[in-house]
């Protein structure tokens, strides 16, 4: 596996613990829904980008696998 690829494999792994953590704080924090409705919309917005970010690594290294 080249350099790249291996960084590519980390950096989806330390996305996924941001958004774990991310995830949390909108359904589990009870400081969430006492934010302006502007801010909680942000954060649930940043959590569908870095869900797509997500997915597109995801694709990124399936294809490593395809690459010989």
């Amino acid at each position: 596996m080249n350099d790249y690829q291996l960084r590519v494999i980390k950096e989806k792994a330390e996305l996924e613990v941001k958004i774990e953590a991310l995830e949390t704080f909108i359904e589990k924090n009870p400081i969430f829904p006492t934010l302006p409705e502007e801010e909680r919309g942000l954060l649930q917005s940043q959590l569908d980008v870095m869900l797509g970010y997500a997915g597109i690594l995801e694709s990124r290294i399936e294809l490593f696998g395809e690459k010989k």
